[in-house]
């Protein structure tokens, strides 16, 4: 199965501002829909999955729970903003904007690739060459890949590789 796959270190070392990089999703308003996967790409490495994530229980609204990949989810509608997470984060890595809402989450252009599995996403034509692409990816942790969710794929350095728990 094609994933979109985000080469995050290519594309900081190509110098090419990500307001450059387009998307079609008609839900990313003023055309951020890069920006919005970058942070979730960034969040997936940053955040430590915490078993008991104290963030989870800080929540009064229940606007955070656990994905089946132990990723933190944010309810949009649930959230008030209140900013208890950010306090009961250990790691200081909740930064509020940053975590996924599911109401502007990217669609990975899933309906015009299954009407053509060769389509390219605006955001793999307009991204720096091969920062951004969709292809067939093997998780590799030992090569900083990583799936988030199923699909998007991420390459970047991550605290499980720094901290030696792979």
């Amino acid at each position: 199965m094609k994933r979109l796959y985000i080469d995050i270190p290519m594309l900081m070392n190509s110098n090419v501002n990500a307001e450059d990089i387009h998307c079609e999703y008609m839900f990313h308003q003023k055309n951020h829909g890069a920006f919005s996967l970058l942070e979730v790409a960034e969040f997936s490495a940053y955040c430590r999955q915490c078993k008991e994530a104290f963030c989870i229980d800080a929540c009064p609204k229940e606007a955070l729970e656990h994905q089946e990949n132990r990723m933190i989810k944010r309810y949009n509608m649930r959230c008030v903003g209140c900013k208890s997470c950010v306090l009961a984060c250990p790691f200081g890595t909740i930064f509020p904007e940053v975590i996924n809402y599911v109401t502007s989450k990217c669609d990975y252009c899933l309906n015009q690739l299954e009407q053509n599995p060769d389509y390219e996403p605006a955001c793999v034509q307009t991204a720096p060459a091969n920062s951004f692409v969709m292809k067939e990816v093997v998780e590799d942790h030992k090569q900083n890949i990583f799936y988030v969710g199923n699909h998007l794929a991420v390459r970047t350095p991550s605290w499980l590789n720094k901290e030696g728990k792979l």
